[in-house]
């Protein structure tokens, strides 16, 4: 198998079986409660939560690389890991997933107007597992992960020349 092959791979896997681990047991309630507040708090808190996510995320990829007997350079991991925690915070940002929600589908109110494709689904239930929280974690393994993925490969082929 290629170099570039293997950290393609085994930094996929690194990402996605790290995911949960940066994502729910690196967050505490705190980061949780107030990423989602437009305020110096929120705003901190969400930086901390994406912080904690891409350490997570970058000890389990470094442990995947380690086994596997693969070197990556230091440099293709820190902008890997950079890249998908800078995407993870505008993910969980949440703006821009409940603007996707709300972009026009098939569906109508009960006065003949559009509503937004998922816009239902999105906000589904107030607390706990929902529609939003599926949603969130679709797009963390549909577009931050390859993102990700992208980034570290993109970085240690360019060393490697």
């Amino acid at each position: 198998m290629s170099e570039r092959i293997a950290i393609t791979v085994l930094t996929a896997l690194g990402a996605l079986l790290g995911h949960h681990g940066g994502d729910y047991l690196a967050q505490d309630d705190c980061m949780s409660a107030h990423k989602q507040h437009r305020t110096g708090q929120g705003r901190r808190e969400l930086a901390l939560h994406a912080s904690t996510y891409a350490a997570a995320q970058a000890v389990t990829k470094w442990a995947f690389y380690r086994t596997a007997g693969v070197r990556v350079p230091w440099l293709a991991q820190l902008t890997g890991v950079v890249a998908e925690g800078v995407v993870h915070a505008v993910i969980d940002d949440g703006r821009l997933l409940a603007r996707f929600a709300a972009i026009p589908g098939r569906q109508r109110d009960e006065h003949g107007a559009r509503i937004g494709r998922q816009k239902r689904f999105h906000g589904l239930a107030d607390h706990g597992v929902n529609g939003r929280a599926l949603m969130d974690q679709a797009v963390h393994t549909q577009v931050q992960i390859p993102v990700g993925v992208a980034v570290t490969t993109a970085v240690a082929a360019l060393i490697a020349r």
